[in-house]
């Protein structure tokens, strides 16, 4: 196979349908000689913030001088970017190697797989063959019966349990929290970042079940000093020191992940793992992960950000007003799928927002134009409707001023349209 057809191959699989349970993609990583066991893997999960922490992580494992993979979705860029060794996304003559590889396997599975069961078979499979010493890997849904469950880690991370997905993980924080703790494992570490009693209380009851070491941030406090709109300056007092932190990630939910990336590498070292506090510092600077409050033009300026749960939302609302204090300078382009809160989302966007743009993404689970204006009339009053994302992007870029805002927000997909476009105009 080539790329192209690589990719059909994929798109064969169902995307969005849910197949509950490991046992397709564990006769499938049979079949091709289980890679996920070949190198030692940090799993992450959590509602928000489990990609920036992965990206952190990275970053700082890679300048201690580690061969680090790293399996992330969706993509924002482009399809190849969930699968990443040393920082090279997968390359196409890489992916349809493997898709090639694995095509026997998956025919001989008797039952048909869903495509991201797919996709992290051949991501593990790829990380193993690029000879990695440690796979940073993201849950994609839930955790529990989530694809990726199937890894051996070193260490799990629960960075925080909100409402999201409620449709296939349950109506209740407690429902969500159940699924999202069963990435515990035994005699493995698992960091659990600030969530509520409730929560705290089903995700101790899995590591009693399960053998898993509860581990918490409490020793570790985070304090922003400073930001700017291209990175944020922490206090951080962790291991017993004080230290000053810049990353090029700005926003507010970042202080929450830093203390997360912060107790994994005191994990990690008490494993074993030599990460000097020096690395620490240089890894956390370069750090770089897309679309989260991500500053892509200035003057006039455009900020990217996927918040698409009302906890995100929230967050991005307490920036926008933080770091455009002039509310006339504030405009928003938003648009969001199909299965998300909309109502709630919007009524917290109305807080920062005046008037809002709307607009639908190409990708099958947008929500449509039609019940996106319906529910925008229930919150705004000023309306425009756009045909496209970008659409969306010239109409304000022509009457904006050097100093207007645009902030496009609402899914990853939406952010993910409107970034390439962004890139190819520039």
């Amino acid at each position: 196979m080539n790329y192209r057809e690589a990719r059909q191959f994929l798109d064969r699989f169902p995307r969005f349908e849910v197949k509950p349970g490991l046992g397709r993609i564990q006769r499938l990583l049979d079949a091709i000689d289980r890679p996920h066991l070949s190198y030692s893997t940090i799993h992450v999960g959590g509602t928000n913030g489990k990609g920036s922490v992965v990206a952190m992580l990275g970053a700082v494992l890679r300048c201690a001088g580690f061969r680090v993979g790293r399996f992330t979705s969706p993509e924002l860029i482009e399809f190849r970017d969930r699968i990443v060794v040393n920082g090279e996304w997968i390359s196409e003559s890489d992916l349809a190697a493997g898709v090639t590889r694995m095509a026997p396997a998956i025919e001989a599975l008797g039952e048909v797989p869903s495509q991201f069961e797919v996709i992290a078979a051949l991501a593990f499979e790829h990380l193993a063959r690029s000879d990695i010493e440690l796979g940073v890997i993201e849950v994609g849904l839930g955790g529990r019966f989530d694809a990726t469950n199937v890894v051996r880690p070193e260490l799990a991370v629960l960075t925080n349990v909100t409402l999201d997905h409620r449709a296939i993980l349950g109506d209740t924080v407690e429902a969500i929290a159940w699924e999202k703790a069963g990435i515990a494992k035994a005699d493995t570490p698992l960091l659990v970042g600030d969530v509520p009693a409730s929560v705290s209380e089903i995700v101790c009851a899995e590591c009693e079940k399960t053998g898993a070491i509860l581990k918490t941030v409490d020793g570790i406090d985070v304090r922003r000093l400073s930001r700017n709109w291209d990175s944020a300056v922490f206090q951080a007092k962790w291991d017993g020191k004080v230290r000053e932190l810049e990353i090029p990630l700005i926003g507010s939910a970042q202080a929450g992940n830093l203390r997360l990336v912060l107790g994994a590498i005191a994990e990690l070292r008490a494993r074993g793992f030599e990460i000097p506090d020096s690395v620490v510092v240089e890894g956390l600077r370069s750090v770089q992960w897309p679309g989260r409050f991500e500053v892509v033009r200035k003057r006039p300026a455009i900020v990217l950000d996927g918040a698409h749960n009302p906890a995100a939302i929230r967050a991005l609302v307490s920036d926008v007003a933080d770091l455009i204090p002039n509310p006339e300078r504030r405009c928003l382009l938003y648009g969001t799928l199909a299965d998300k809160d909309v109502d709630t989302t919007l009524a917290a966007l109305r807080d920062a927002f005046s008037a809002i743009g709307i607009c639908a993404s190409d990708g099958p689970r947008s929500l449509p134009i039609n019940r996106l204006f319906e529910a925008a009339q229930r919150q705004f009053e000023q309306i425009s409707q756009y045909h496209s994302i970008a659409e969306g992007i010239e109409s304000w870029m022509s009457r904006a001023n050097a100093e207007d805002v645009l902030v496009i927000t609402g899914s990853l997909t939406v952010v993910g349209e409107a970034r390439r476009w962004l890139m190819e105009e520039t």
